[in-house]
């Protein structure tokens, strides 16, 4: 503890938000929630990860935070909640103790006792847990306040198999399921941004929506991993104007989600890019995209929705006001789409990727399915074609003379770069052809037996 601020892992801030949640549906309706509070409790006093956090004590402590920061913002009193806490007089001394140290600020007491209780009575802590997610309900009926204290631990540097894809997607999709998450998402979301997502709603039912909406489409989603390389060709195209519009032959599937094995860093002083996830919808007789973008944390699953966007097809992506006011947001919404045309590129023309499958195991699978996950799991790995390291070789020494013309004096790289292909050339000319962007790698040209030139590019100043 420092000062009165508990630093908390990811899963102890989920473990804590979804204690305060169902102990706000007991204290509405004991007869009915009790055997789920009861459960609850006892799951999260005997439970957590040495690593990952979330153990009861941890939870505790930070329930406590909370509910400190909370009553000094609004001005309450220890004494007058702990006088309308129904349970008050049936608790055990020793919890009550616990709760007279917090209040009277001595929150090293708070500390011991409430690890005394781990140690040699999980009993104690399930109601010392309790009752703080209790007062928590008092404070926050309708689970409407922010979290004041988040993350304190600093995630392990990104690492992704591509065979933990599957499940780190069904532990999504059940995160969004949980009562919780709804209440959490207003809480962190603005309202207004809410609220424009969804007009003539509320934040809270804007949140149960999206929510809903994203678990839907992530469950549907077929699933991408792409390699180091074909993150990196997606950066660099998205950092380029797009040569054609978008149009639905480029999106891979109707409902995706793609993981990157280098993250894309999209926005100074913000986590990197790690993943992103997409559904399709039809809006006023336009197909729209709609995108969400995933950046890593020290939870499990390491993944955490960071920011939205919709696609359109027929966008272009030149005024990036559309997407985002942040231009690293519009880089992100970019860098997605650009990994659309990598992979689809096969669709219009000369493939520049190959795509290996991983099947996910029939055991695993059926778990999936009781989390509500309709996809079968297949990742879709995701390779440049023939990539080679562009290293220079010198000229042979017999190679003597002057050759005129470039082609016969040596190899060289063609540069990567982008070009708008037409795909209808026989109505190019009427304008009834449709157009098409082609990524064209890095490649050498050139006589095969001939060696790679040194080239030196001379830049000259004007005047």
């Amino acid at each position: 503890m420092t000062g009165q601020i508990f630093l908390a892992t990811r899963a102890t801030v989920d473990n804590w938000r979804h204690l305060a949640a169902v102990a706000r549906a007991y204290h509405r309706n004991p007869y009915l929630e009790a055997e789920r509070f009861a459960r609850t409790l006892h799951r999260i006093a005997r439970g957590g990860d040495p690593n990952l956090g979330g153990t009861g004590v941890e939870v505790a402590l930070f329930g406590a935070t909370q509910i400190t920061e909370l009553i000094e913002q609004d001005g309450h009193h220890w004494d007058e909640l702990l006088d309308h806490f129904p349970d008050l007089d049936t608790l055990d001394p020793d919890v009550r103790r616990a709760l007279g140290a917090l209040r009277d600020g001595r929150t090293d007491v708070f500390e011991y006792l409430a690890k005394s209780f781990d140690r040699l009575n999980s009993g104690r802590l399930s109601k010392l847990l309790g009752t703080l997610s209790g007062i928590a309900s008092m404070i926050d009926p309708d689970g409407t306040r922010k979290t004041l204290v988040f993350d304190g631990t600093k995630a392990a540097p990104w690492s992704v198999n591509p065979k933990k894809i599957p499940e780190w997607r069904s532990q999504l999709v059940a995160r969004l399921m949980a009562d919780e998450t709804p209440e959490n998402t207003a809480r962190e979301l603005p309202g207004e941004e809410l609220q424009a997502m969804f007009p003539g709603t509320d934040p809270l039912e804007a949140a149960w929506l999206l929510c809903g909406q994203e678990a839907d489409r992530l469950s549907h989603a077929k699933l991408f991993y792409a390699d180091a390389d074909t993150s990196a060709v997606a950066t660099r195209k998205a950092s380029q104007p797009r040569k054609a519009p978008l149009s639905e032959l480029r999106v891979p599937s109707p409902y995706g989600m793609i993981v990157f094995e280098t993250p894309i860093d999209w926005s100074p002083g913000f986590a990197p890019l790690v993943a992103a996830s997409w559904g399709r919808e039809e809006q006023g007789g336009r197909v729209h995209w709609w995108m969400t973008h995933y950046v890593h944390t020290a939870g499990a699953p390491p993944l955490s929705a960071h920011g939205f966007a919709r696609v359109a097809e027929g966008d272009v992506f030149a005024d990036d006001e559309t997407y985002s006011k942040d231009e690293g947001a519009a880089l992100a919404v970019r860098a997605v789409v650009a990994c659309w045309d990598v992979i689809t590129q096969a669709r219009v023309g000369k493939a520049i990727t190959d795509v290996a499958e991983e099947r996910r195991q029939p055991k695993r699978l059926r778990n999936d399915r009781r989390r509500g996950v309709v996809d079968d799991g297949t990742v879709r790995v995701v390779t440049v074609r023939g990539r080679r390291p562009s290293t220079l070789t010198s000229r042979r020494p017999g190679d003597t003379g002057a050759p005129s013309r470039r082609y016969d004096r040596g190899r060289w790289w063609v540069t990567e770069h982008t070009r708008s292909q037409c795909m209808n050339p026989a109505l190019h000319q009427a304008n009834g052809c449709t157009h098409e962007d082609i990524t064209i790698l890095e490649h050498p040209k050139g006589p095969a037996d001939k060696p790679f030139l040194n080239t030196v590019h001379l830049i000259q100043g004007a005047g």
